[in-house]
């Protein structure tokens, strides 16, 4: 494909920015703004509680316990790490078996975690930054037009398989933009989640970035098991600053980021961007959440990832790969029954 032609088609998985707001991603309410706002996500635990309220929910065990007192106050944290399953209509731990609802946990932990850190931490975040010119690398732009000034919208229906249904909802224009897969792990501190190795992968899966973070929290735990995140990685770790300024030498504010279940990703990375494919908001469940990326690659690439825990890497270039072959599949449909697609304003 054309440069211009592979902007069109992955332009038709952006999802419009009214659902990423509703879906957790944070924004800004106008250019002059120094303070992020966000929407409750109804689906998760990642929430900004006010400076004065010391309050939080631990993520694993669901007890309330205090912020402050983490490291003065060990108080034992039992709890499941993996998700429950449903086996002849009952409920059990994946983790050990045992049915849900029957014990406290199979793990155990000295300390409570959270996500729920505090409201000053909105101050902090900032915006991919906009071309500098007509020019800009970043963004590769063909013809410089205003952020979605020219949009048409669109929805389309189709069947991966009997078990995955997508909505697509699209808005093209007439840019050319890069496109990278982001993904981001993350460990627990005492301020929440935070970042600790961000990986960028262009659309021809070259790593771009694969960096180490160093937090600003002190380290509750590192979550070694999903995020595979030793001490030692951390050491000669770069600050957020630091990453921000690397970042921004290969996106800006019309670069295509690829990722799932990216607002995560961009809020302990303290940024605000809309021009995102997020597989994680391409499909949903018969509730309404969203299918894990081990269970997409499953359905969609016939991959098995994340063997013994995420790999940032593996995780950004799996997001890449999803979204190529739904392209792929898209151009393939167009090619063989050309009809226009139904005209929307809202999803």
């Amino acid at each position: 494909m054309s440069p211009q032609e592979m902007h069109d088609s992955y332009s038709r998985f952006i999802i419009p920015e009214e659902i990423l707001k509703n879906n957790g991603y944070l924004y800004f309410d106008n250019e002059t703004s120094n303070r992020a706002q966000y929407k409750r996500d109804k689906w998760s635990a990642y929430t900004f509680m006010p400076d004065t309220d010391s309050t939080r929910k631990c993520t694993r065990c669901s007890r309330l316990f205090n912020r402050k007192s983490t490291f003065n106050r060990p108080n034992l944290c039992q709890y499941h790490p993996l998700k429950t399953e449903l086996i002849n209509g009952l409920r059990y731990h994946k983790c050990c078996s045992r049915r849900a609802g029957t014990s406290k946990g199979c793990q155990s932990h000295s300390f409570h975690v959270h996500q729920q850190p505090s409201e000053s931490v909105l101050k902090e975040f900032v915006e991919t930054p906009r071309p500098v010119s007509e020019s800009d690398y970043r963004s590769n732009k063909v013809n410089i037009i205003g952020y979605y000034d020219s949009c048409h919208w669109w929805a389309s229906v189709w069947q991966i398989n009997e078990s995955i249904t997508g909505v697509l909802v699209a808005c093209i224009s007439s840019d050319s933009f890069q496109i990278f897969g982001l993904d981001v792990e993350m460990i627990h501190t005492e301020n929440g989640l935070e970042a600790a190795r961000i990986s960028l992968v262009d659309a021809k899966n070259r790593i771009m970035i694969d960096e180490f973070i160093k937090p600003e929290g002190k380290i509750v735990h590192l979550n070694t098991q999903f995020s595979g995140i030793e001490m030692d990685h951390l050491e000669h770790g770069k600050t957020l600053r630091q990453i921000h300024r690397l970042l921004f030498q290969y996106i800006n504010h019309s670069s295509i980021l690829i990722g799932h279940g990216l607002s995560n990703d961009l809020k302990v990375l303290h940024l605000v961007h809309f021009n995102v494919i997020d597989t994680g908001l391409l499909f949903e469940d018969e509730n309404g959440k969203m299918f894990s990326l081990k269970k997409l690659a499953k359905h969609i690439l016939e991959e098995d990832i994340q063997h013994g825990g995420h790999d940032s890497i593996e995780d950004a270039t799996t997001t890449l790969k999803i979204v190529e072959k739904l392209v792929h599949t898209d151009r393939m449909r167009s090619v063989s029954s050309p009809s226009s697609p139904d005209l929307l304003n809202t999803r």
